[in-house]
């Protein structure tokens, strides 16, 4: 059914809907259901604004143009689906993500490939089920984080660099409680290797490998667990997926600030696409610069 063109003199529910979105959006008129001239120059300037054929009137190009713009985040479920999503609320989820250093790119208000990837690896470091569909749970965890995201941009390579490196953070490692824990034989390599370089760093730090434990450790503790994909309990844990990139810090935060249960627990997922998980690598080298990445993420998230 197409909708009725609303335009100079319309007056109704319609006419008042569209002038609650305009003010939405900072445009100066009344909402009286009457469309005069005010009216009529917001809708003109909007038309410009979203690229559509110049006019002051609202058809279906323009309304559906205007929902789009006036929708918040947690006004409706968002997934990858045809056609895409968009709008303000997946702008404003893309923000979010990638001030949390789970990066979607550039914020194009479209919810395509990269930002459902992008979710669901938020969602798997949260500890929530990684669907990719964000709902009310997702949003209630957004929310939780807000201190982490508001008022804040992308994670750059500076930002990120000048949080990290395990070497300057001997506080951090000595009032930390961590113990590493391997799910597979390249887990078990990188675990030792984190703890030994913590150990090396700050010799009194409270930083060990699952191996070398003679008690429990407190309820205090972080348990670190390191593994190929098919090797974590599951999806629906702590899980970050382990990058070379300058963002793995801050998802690493993410997790350990989302962890609950005492002792809390986080997983780092290593990719069978990685280096170090092929047969022709160095896996003395690889198993090294995987424990150095970790543990500056770690210091990075408690320091």
């Amino acid at each position: 059914m197409t909708m009725r063109t609303i335009q100079r003199n319309s007056k109704g529910a319609a006419v008042e809907d569209v002038q609650k979105r305009l003010r939405v959006l900072g445009y100066s008129l009344n909402v009286d259901g009457v469309y005069l001239d005010r009216t009529q120059i917001a809708v003109s300037e909007f038309r410009r604004r979203e690229g559509l054929p110049a006019g002051d009137f609202v058809d279906e190009a323009c309304w559906k143009a205007l929902v789009d713009a006036t929708f918040t985040l947690g006004d409706r479920m968002l997934y990858l689906r045809m056609p895409y999503f968009h709008g303000r609320d997946v702008k404003c989820l893309q923000d979010i993500l990638n001030a949390l250093g789970f990066i979607v790119g550039e914020a194009d208000g479209i919810f395509g490939a990269h930002t459902e990837h992008a979710l669901r690896d938020f969602q798997a470091s949260i500890g929530l089920v990684d669907d990719g569909v964000a709902g009310a749970t997702t949003y209630d965890a957004i929310q939780r984080l807000r201190h982490a995201w508001e008022g804040k941009g992308a994670v750059t390579a500076a930002e990120a660099q000048a949080h990290m490196g395990f070497a300057r953070a001997a506080g951090v490692l000595e009032n930390a409680e961590i113990v590493f824990f391997g799910m597979d034989v390249l887990g078990r390599e990188v675990a030792s290797r984190a703890a030994n370089l913590a150990q090396a760093s700050a010799p009194f730090s409270g930083v060990t490998s699952a191996d070398r434990l003679s008690v429990e450790p407190s309820a205090s503790a972080l348990m670190v667990g390191i593994g190929l994909t098919g090797s974590l309990p599951s999806r629906d844990g702590h899980v970050v997926a382990f990058g070379d990139d300058y963002a793995f810090a801050s998802r690493v935060e993410t997790a350990v600030e989302m962890a609950e249960g005492k002792p809390r627990r986080i997983f780092i997922e290593l990719s069978e696409e990685l280096p170090a998980a092929r047969p022709d690598a160095d896996p003395v080298r690889w198993a090294q610069h995987l424990a150095v990445a970790i543990l500056d993420a770690l210091c990075s998230a408690l320091g």
